[in-house]
């Protein structure tokens, strides 16, 4: 069931593009925080009144202690419509709930492949890299532009981020989309399904796969959840099996499937010692789907993952030490951590996307040197 709770706008406290940050007055109690989705209800103004979710803040789910601005109310008690917001496209997002809108699609602009037969090789060997946890997104970008410096040339392929449908829905919700795309480190972001929010919206992950490669002409596609994903201790019943429909997909269409393990060694729960038992789940979802999986010949982990190590595991061997991940994440002006937990306490987990990174970098420029030769042949 919803709470919903009126309120009046006192202040706003971070203004962005797609997210407001304000202060409300919720009757007579204390001064709350809201969030705002202008591209749901248009930009708020400080002195309006407004309707808001309060439901996860009244049941303390730890959604960050903030309500969601549901609707603007004017001075006559009438609804207030931003009209340049509603001009979009024709393609429902939300659909059939309170929050329902239409936004302009890809698919309805005719700009990706549109023959089965193109499809299914569209992505030509680009590597896509798949990761259940928000947090691997920052580490994995900042690890490939460390790698792609290190190498001389200083080239960073063009990295666009898909947003899944396992975590949050709203892209602006983000603030590592924010950074990275403020660094210059992704081209674009993509949203489908019922995610919304991303440079480019689509209908569901194979368009969404094939925007990626023809809008954005990305070298390397991330998928992975948004902020704030579902587990509940059981053998299946957690976001990350997304991840099993989504590889199998990226191999469909011709892409490299790149896997980031969960791994932690400060990770208190059992089932999410050394390799996750998530990540254990999905590779045995996907044992006859190829895949790339970077686990630098740690018998202990390759154990963990059993048989499925021999489908699925690549070995490279060049041990990520501290001076080096320190100098990944220097310029970085947000915080990077898992699960609330830094580098310095969880530094297997930061690690571990490190090495996907070096897998993803050495599939990029393979891919290059391919192209290169074709060019001049």
């Amino acid at each position: 069931m919803i709470v919903w709770s009126y309120g009046t706008v006192m202040r706003i406290i971070r203004e962005e593009e797609t997210l407001q940050e304000v202060e409300v007055r919720v009757g007579e109690k204390d001064l709350s925080a809201a969030l705002n989705y202008p591209q749901l209800t248009g930009r708020i103004e400080p002195g309006e009144k407004v309707i808001m979710n309060t439901t996860a803040v009244e049941l303390g789910l730890g959604s960050g202690g903030k309500h969601f601005v549901s609707a603007r109310i004017g001075a006559d008690g009438q609804p207030i419509i931003d009209a340049e917001a509603a001009q979009c496209g024709h393609i429902i997002k939300l659909r059939y709930t309170p929050f329902q809108h239409a936004v302009q699609t890809a698919e309805e602009g005719k700009i990706i492949a549109e023959s089965l037969d193109t499809a299914e090789k569209a992505l030509k060997q680009t590597p896509v890299i798949i990761g259940e946890t928000h947090s691997m997104l920052p580490a994995f970008v900042l690890s490939i532009r460390y790698l792609s410096q290190r190498e001389g040339e200083g080239k960073m392929p063009r990295i666009c981020y898909i947003m899944s449908e396992g975590g949050a829905l709203p892209l602006a919700l983000s603030d590592h989309i924010r950074h990275l795309q403020s660094l210059g480190l992704l081209v674009g972001t993509i949203t489908y399904g019922h995610t919304f929010g991303g440079q480019t919206e689509c209908v569901n992950l194979y368009t969404a796969l094939l925007a990626a490669r023809f809008v954005w002409e990305a070298d390397m596609i991330v998928i992975m959840p948004g902020p704030g994903i579902v587990g509940t201790g059981t053998a299946l019943g957690f976001s990350g099996m997304e991840q099993v429909a989504i590889i199998e997909t990226v191999h469909k269409l011709g892409g490299i499937p790149i896997l980031i393990p969960r791994v932690s060694r400060a990770d208190s729960r059992e089932r999410h010692a050394g390799i996750s038992h998530h990540t254990a789940t999905v590779l045995r979802f996907v044992r006859n789907t190829p895949l790339l999986l970077n686990l630098e010949q740690n018998p202990e982990l390759i154990a963990q993952i059993g048989e499925q190590s021999r489908h699925h595991t690549l070995i490279l061997h060049d041990p990520l030490n501290r001076e080096e991940w320190q100098a990944i994440e220097a310029s970085y002006p947000g915080s990077l951590t898992t699960m609330g937990r830094t580098a310095e306490e969880d530094p297997a987990f930061f690690v571990h996307t490190y090495y996907a990174a070096r897998l993803a970098q050495s599939q990029y420029e393979k891919r290059e040197a391919v192209r290169k030769m074709d060019l001049f042949a």
